[in-house]
Parts: structure tokens; C-alpha cells; sequence
């Protein structure tokens, strides 16, 4: 069943309008913080800004839900072979932990390369600054085992209310094959579904289409409030994530090329939008109704992708992965703390069960890093040194991770033949 429903944007146009948006968003907001009295700026972050992004982002997570929930159960509803759907379940999550894997040693590359950390960099650690960070990250356990065990939601409601992403694939998959088992006597249950499928997919195409007016105004609000002083204290930080993150893309390009023969330069070319929706907005899940539609227009099946693209947006955390190892060991050179093996080992192992067991929590991927620094020694108190600029280094690692997960889903598509190459090259 192809998700031909959710049309193809007018893509040159829409990606033109949408870059000039972010650059107009980031000059407006930097002439604001810069040039404009405080009152003003303040006031139209507050009453301007801020509550467009806010209405947009909630119209997002309305639709998310239903929208992931519809499409699962639609797809596996015309599934009529279990070990079929087995099959490619099991070699997409393979995928997302051996990424995972490859992501820590490619931030630990990166930082190989550019060992940056400085004991001087001390002084600016304020911990009153990091106590709401350091409360949620003492208050957050990561379990792998809790992730498995939480998949199965105690209520209806609540999967949609959070928008879990685990919780709703598994009460999509029920429904689905419930669905796929009465078709044959009640053919008019399986149409259902797939016309409220259609429905979502309509709703979630007119809700992305105002992406380049909230990408104006996240852009300015983000720079209004950005400290750009900052960057003194931890100047190589965010540049090395983004290196970092570049180098993984990489690596996922070379993934395609090699494991499924395909053009890595054509992959790029159509599925970009999504990239850049996950930059702008700093959140996979923000990104996840843009990532379905590009993912179709490269030709994989809606078999595949519906099922492991909201799974990714939950337990692939590539880029964060990079951030993660990055950050680790440039706190360890601030603190001193020699890198050994078995230091390294530790945080490795902490690193892929903060990506599959990811805390759903705001500031997620901060509270990880105040939750990791600890095994090596270091104070989660530290995070403050980089709270102010972790936004924009939110924005590159979202990109990642999605990036990774359209990959993931394009290769294992590809080895179950559920992939339209004429579709790809079109």
C-alpha cells in the first residue's frame, strides 16, 4: 500500500521559500537582540514569536499520534505474513543499534582529532544555573528493560495524549493485525482505517504547510534569546558536534552506497526537506510527518516505513550519540579525567542505553549529558557550562537522527524488495 495520499511539495519552491525563512528568521532575530531596545525584542518574542511556534508545534503533536497510529495499522493490516513482518522489525532494529554504535565512535574520532577541554573553562560552571537540569536527571532512571516493558501502555489515551511513540506502534501493530485477521468477512473495518489514514495525512500536509512561517519565527525568537557571548567560554564545543554530526551523514551515505547500491547524492536531493525541518525545529518527532513524505517519494514502501520511522524517532539517536561521546570527553579534559579503555567502555555502554532508553523528558538530550558526565567522575552541575548554547547544537543532532533513520528504513526496504527504484531515480 503506497502512501500516495500524501502528495509531493513543490519542492524547489517550498525548500527556497523555507531557507529564506530560516535566514530571515536568524537576521530578524540577532537585529533584534542587537539593535533594537529590550522591551521591544522581548516583546515581540513574547506575543509574536513564541506563540506561533508554540500553536504550530501543538498542531504537530496533535496530529503525530493519530497520524503514526493510522499509518501502522493501516499498513500492517494488509500484512498477511507474520514472519514477513518479523523479519523486517527485527533487521530495522539490528540497524538502529549497530548506527548507534558507529555514531559513539565517530564522535570519539572527531574528538580525537580536535581534543578540545580546558580546566580554565572551571570558573564559568554555575550550578545554580544547571539545578533544574541536575533535578531531572537525578529524578530519571534508564532502563533498556524499562523501555521494553513500558511499550505496552496501561490506557488508551495516554499514548496519544504523549505522544509515545513505542506505545502507539504497539497498539497500532494489535489493531492492525486484529484488523488484517476480520478483513476477509469485514472488509469495511480495513477501509476504515485506511480512509482515517487518508484523513491524517490530509491534516498533517495542511499543517506543514506554514513550516516556513514558524521556521521565521523559531529562528528569531532562537537568536533573540541567544547568548552569543557564550561562545568565548566554549568555542570549539559546537562546531566539533557539527563536525562530528557531518562525519556520521557521511558515514550513512556510504551505508547506502554499499548496502543498498543506491545514490547517495539522489537520496540527498529528495529527502532534504526533512533535514532541514528536523535542523529547524530541533526534534525528530517534530520532523516525523515531513520524514514520512520524503521517505515515500524515494520509493520505499509504506510497509517499512510507517513502522520504522516512528520507532526511529524514539530509539535511533544517532546524532545525539555524537553530542553525547563529544561532550563526555570534553569534560573529562576540562576535569582531568585520563580517558582510559575501560573509561571509555563505560561511556559507550551508558551512550547506546541513553539512545534506545532516552528519558522523554524537556531538555532531553541535556539531562542525558547530566546523567552520563557522573559515571566519569564529573559533576552533573557541569551541564551549565553549555546549557545556553545547547539549542543550536540541538538543531544539527535532530537532523542526524533523522537522517539516520531514512537511511535505516531505505536499506532495510531495499534487501526485503519493498523498494521502488524506478521511484528513486525518477
Amino acid at each position: 500500500m503506497k502512501n500516495e495520499h500524501i502528495k509531493p511539495s513543490k519542492n524547489a519552491k517550498s525548500i527556497i521559500i523555507t531557507l529564506l525563512a530560516l535566514i530571515l528568521g536568524i537576521a530578524t532575530g540577532l537585529l533584534l537582540q542587537y539593535k533594537a531596545p529590550k522591551e521591544v525584542a522581548d516583546t515581540l518574542s513574547s506575543y509574536v514569536f513564541t506563540p506561533v511556534y508554540t500553536m504550530f508545534m501543538n498542531a504537530l503533536k496533535m496530529i503525530v499520534g493519530p497520524l503514526v497510529f493510522c499509518s501502522i495499522a493501516a499498513s500492517i493490516s494488509s500484512f498477511s505474513d507474520l514472519k514477513t513482518l518479523g523479519r523486517i522489525a527485527a533487521k530495522i532494529m539490528a540497524l538502529y543499534v549497530l548506527t548507534s554504535a558507529i555514531a559513539v565512535f565517530v564522535g570519539y574520532f572527531a574528538w580525537n582529532l580536535f581534543p578540545i577541554g580546558n580546566p580554565s573553562l572551571l570558573d564559568n560552571i554555575y550550578a545554580e544555573e544547571a539545578a533544574e537540569t541536575v533535578k531531572k536527571a537525578e529524578s530519571t532512571t534508564v532502563s533498556i528493560l524499562d523501555t521494553i516493558v513500558d511499550i505496552v501502555p496501561n490506557n488508551i489515551i495516554a499514548p496519544f495524549q504523549n505522544s509515545d511513540m513505542l506505545e502507539l506502534i504497539f497498539m497500532a501493530v494489535i489493531l492492525g493485525l486484529a484488523v488484517s485477521s476480520l478483513s476477509d468477512k469485514y472488509p469495511i473495518v480495513r477501509d476504515i482505517l485506511v480512509a482515517l489514514d487518508k484523513v491524517c495525512s490530509k491534516i498533517t500536509t495542511i499543517i506543514v504547510s506554514f513550516i516556513p512561517l514558524t521556521v521565521f519565527c523559531s529562528m528569531a525568537k532562537t537568536m533573540i534569546s541567544m547568548n552569543i557571548k557564550e561562545f568565548s567560554n566554549v568555542v570549539a564545543w559546537v562546531p566539533l558536534i557539527y563536525f562530528g554530526d557531518i562525519m556520521m551523514m557521511c558515514v550513512y551515505m556510504l551505508l547506502l552506497l554499499f548496502l543498498a547500491r543506491l545514490n547517495p547524492f539522489r537520496f540527498v536531493a529528495k529527502y532534504h526537506p526533512a533535514m532541514l525541518s528536523a535542523f529547524t525545529f530541533a526534534s525528530s518527532n517534530a520532523a516525523l510527518p515531513s520524514s514520512i513524505e520524503k521517505v515515500d517519494e524515494l520509493g520505499v514502501s509504506s510497509t517499512v516505513y510507517s513502522f520504522s520511522l516512528p520507532l526511529g524517532a524514539t530509539v535511533n539517536m544517532d546524532g545525539s550519540c555524537v553530542a553525547l561521546i563529544i561532550s563526555a570527553l570534553f569534560y573529562a579534559k576540562t576535569y582531568s579525567v585520563p580517558v582510559t579503555s575501560s573509561v571509555f567502555t563505560a561511556l559507550f555502554i551508558a551512550i547506546i542505553a541513553l539512545s534506545l532508553g532516552s528519558p522523554g523528558v524537556p531538555g532531553g538530550n541535556l539531562v542525558c549529558i547530566a546523567i552520563l558526565i557522573p559515571t566519569i567522575g564529573v559533576p552533573p552541575e557541569a551541564v551549565s557550562l553549555i546549557m545556553g548554547l545547547y539549542p543550536l547544537v540541538g538543531m544539527i543532532t535532530a537532523c542526524t537522527n533523522v537522517t539516520g533513520d531514512a537511511v535505516v528504513t531505505t536499506i532495510a526496504a531495499k534487501a526485503e524488495k519493498l523498494f521502488d527504484i524506478e521511484k528513486f531515480n525518477s
